[in-house]
């Protein structure tokens, strides 16, 4: 019998320490989380700041797009296929004569090596050499 109580005793003395480490624990817990909410500038769940919804105003100039966009699309593409195209001319008269470009801007050795690069490359068939 007096083992039986003295058992009853450690387990009843044991369940409240651990209950009081677990409420500790909680508060402490929350003590932190609250710090570490108010440095990062997010408000506890609710308490702080409640955020607006921001208002979407237009300009007043802003016209409204007829027929679905269609003449807009039609012009960007011209001017996509005008860009395009003065590009590729730019380039392929680049891959024609790159030694115009090259003589003032890299060193004469540097020039001769590039050019046997490309030289190599035109006789192996890798660069497709455009007839203007």
């Amino acid at each position: 019998m007096e083992n039986s109580v003295g058992f009853m005793t450690v387990f009843a003395v044991s369940g409240s320490v651990v209950l009081v480490a677990l409420q500790a624990h909680k508060r402490l817990l929350s003590d932190f989380m609250k710090k570490v909410e108010l440095e990062l500038g997010t408000a506890a769940a609710g308490v702080g700041k409640v955020q607006q919804k921001k208002k979407v105003r237009f300009a007043d100039d802003v016209i409204e797009p007829s027929s679905n966009n269609k003449e807009y699309r039609k012009q960007r593409s011209r001017l996509n296929m005008d860009r395009s195209s003065s590009l590729c001319n730019s380039q392929c008269s680049q891959m024609i004569n790159p030694d115009e470009e090259l003589e003032n801007k890299m060193p004469e050795n540097r020039r001769a090596l590039y050019k046997g690069i490309v030289q190599s490359k035109i006789l192996k068939g890798n660069m497709v050499s455009a007839v203007v």
